[in-house]
């Protein structure tokens, strides 16, 4: 088989709007359970630890307003949870819905 290397190339192959779909719904799947477990977490953190007292036993020459601290500290959470749940979806095994759109594909 002889490489075409002069053939002008599909800029998006595979982008076909069941894949695009698929892939939305599978960043979505990787989304909202990171967000949500990001809302349960810092619910259940703060609820024990003040971000202003934190904020100032960490940096006690920057001040950060209270508001600062749930709005950080949620964000690290969502970070995280996200990491994880990224990190869940790469290892589970691709669906057969994914596999027939992708092979199908142009």
């Amino acid at each position: 088989m002889i490489a075409n290397f002069g053939a002008p190339r599909d800029p998006s192959p595979r982008t076909s709007p069941d894949m695009r779909a698929l892939l939305v719904a599978r960043f979505g799947a990787v989304l909202w359970p990171s967000f949500f477990a990001a809302g349960v977490a810092s619910t259940v953190f703060f609820a024990i630890v003040d971000p202003s007292e934190l904020a100032a036993m960490t940096w006690p020459r920057m001040s950060i307003s209270r508001e600062a601290g749930y709005t950080i500290g949620f964000f690290m959470f969502w970070a995280c949870t996200f990491g994880s749940s990224l990190f869940t979806a790469l290892l589970s095994p691709v669906s057969s819905d994914f596999r027939s759109v992708t092979r199908d594909a142009p």
